[in-house]
């Protein structure tokens, strides 16, 4: 037995080897491709001085993704919707900065190392331009001055030159407890260094982070500098796999559902890659029962999305991250004192039917394990085991193929509509005076024909927009009853 599961073993590594390997062949027979399409692009607009920047964007954002190319799971969701605190039960450390106010104004990788180390990436001077264009937008759109007031109340412009434009910085650092402060410098919204940094990479020495797998923690969608919002919209779009936290108590908002259907627009036709998190479901006053009739009102705001009743049922959960780590450090500590945590660990443990006492702390230990079952930290960490990592590789090389031929196919798009009005230029010279006016003519009554055929479609699209306006208000009556 011990023979069978040593070379089960070998050969599971070998054959995720060579599918990383078919992965890494793929990015780099895209690059000399796209190297080629580069080279022939520039010719085309030195030589026929066409426009094809849109082409060029496109290239652009492929080249991005191949420098990074491996599975990312983004965790997404409006804020103090509870991300952070779940990535921290996950990885069951508390890595991820959580404080009373907001978290998280850049995005955050976490990634498996042999050694803790933080990368540490600034906003330049271009980028740190367009974020205080949004701020002055979003002053001058809501009254809102709190990023300004915050920004000024740490005297943050003081070390401004000192990060913009600043080169990445590696930081190693020598245990676990300094990593944790360095997270917390560049990340919380008490330290006033968070606001120059554009992305931070955490590289943890931690069993619980999957390899070859990068966990982001993103800024929330409704922050109010719409600028870090675009930075999570763009991402989702990036993304591989994509989980949402909802707070549950707040049942299911306005900007909750708008979160979800950006993210089902961006997930193609792969939704088994969604998971939904209603969290702080130890918040709720029966938890039991509530999460019950909250996730199947869930179900069926998102019946039209899923289509499948199997991944609605399966993907769609209730967690207690909150309850999950101190149950955890419940089992590390001898004198364990934290009130807020043990009521809530005393109310989720009733709500299911488990006989703990506050006078009797060790009736929590003993049922500890039972009462962690009920948090569903586990269960998540099930899924995406066997659902999402165990096929990370594929999910990765067909997510990179689907974005390459979208490229390719845009592209060749545009050059039949170049080759097409060449041919009409060369056929143009060679006509006499009589031919081109009859060209000249015909082309004419073209040009009217498509006018009324834009007019048809612009009269069509203003009732098809009439009608959905008219669908979203009964959605947001719906949403507010």
């Amino acid at each position: 037995m011990l023979y069978y599961n040593k070379y089960s073993k070998l050969i599971f590594i070998l054959e995720n080897s060579m599918t990383l390997d078919t992965l890494n062949k793929e990015v780099e027979r895209q690059k000399r491709k796209i190297a080629d399409i580069e080279e022939a692009i520039n010719k085309v607009e030195k030589e026929l001085g066409e426009d094809l920047s849109a082409e060029k964007r496109d290239i652009k954002d492929q080249k991005e993704f191949l420098e990074d190319p491996g599975l990312q799971i983004a965790i997404v969701g409006t804020i103090k919707a509870g991300k952070s605190t779940f990535i921290n039960a996950l990885f069951e450390d508390y890595i991820a900065s959580t404080e009373v106010t907001p978290e998280t104004a850049s995005l955050t990788k976490f990634k498996y190392s042999d050694q803790n180390r933080l990368i540490v990436k600034f906003y330049n001077r271009e980028e740190w331009n367009k974020l205080w264009k949004s701020v002055e937008e979003s002053e001058n759109r809501s009254k809102n001055r709190i990023f300004r007031e915050e920004y000024d109340s740490l005297h943050s412009n003081e070390i401004e030159s000192s990060y913009i434009g600043r080169s990445d910085e590696i930081i190693n650092v020598s245990d676990i407890n300094e990593l944790k402060e360095k997270v917390k410098k560049y990340t919380s919204k008490q330290s006033r260094e968070h606001y120059f940094v554009k992305e931070l990479i955490v590289e943890l020495n931690n069993p619980r982070v999957p390899k070859n797998v990068t966990i982001v923690d993103t800024p929330g969608l409704n922050d109010v500098v719409e600028y870090r919002s675009n930075i999570t919209k763009d991402y989702i779009k990036r993304a591989n796999v994509v989980i949402v936290c909802v707070n549950s108590t707040n049942s299911l908002t306005n900007e909750d559902y708008l979160t979800l259907t950006k993210v089902f627009e961006n997930a193609g036709d792969d939704l088994y890659k969604i998971i939904i998190l209603g969290t702080k479901i130890d918040m709720l006053n029966k938890t039991q029962e509530d999460w019950k009739k909250l996730h199947d009102n869930w179900k069926n705001y998102l019946k039209d999305y899923y289509k499948d009743e199997s991944l609605l049922n399966k993907n769609i959960i209730g967690i207690s991250s909150f309850i999950h780590s101190n149950l955890l450090d419940m089992k590390k500590s001898s004198n364990y004192d934290n009130e807020e945590a043990l009521f809530a660990i005393l109310k989720l443990a009733k709500n299911y039917g488990i006989n703990v006492s506050m006078m009797n702390p060790n009736s929590i230990l003993e049922n500890a394990d039972k009462i962690k079952e009920y948090t569903n930290i586990d269960k998540v960490h099930s899924l995406m085991t066997i659902d999402i990592l165990s096929k990370g590789i594929e999910i990765a090389m067909s997510d990179l193929e689907r974005r390459y031929n979208s490229m390719i196919t845009n592209i060749n798009n545009k050059a039949q509509e170049l080759n097409l009005a060449n041919e009409e230029s060369r056929k143009t010279l060679d006509m006499d005076v009589e031919e081109k006016e009859a060209f000249k003519l015909a082309k004419n009554e073209e040009i009217k024909l498509i006018e009324k055929t834009m007019d048809s479609l612009t009269k069509a699209f203003e009732d098809i927009k009439s009608k959905w306006l008219e669908q979203n208000e009964k959605l947001k009556r719906a949403i507010r009853s």
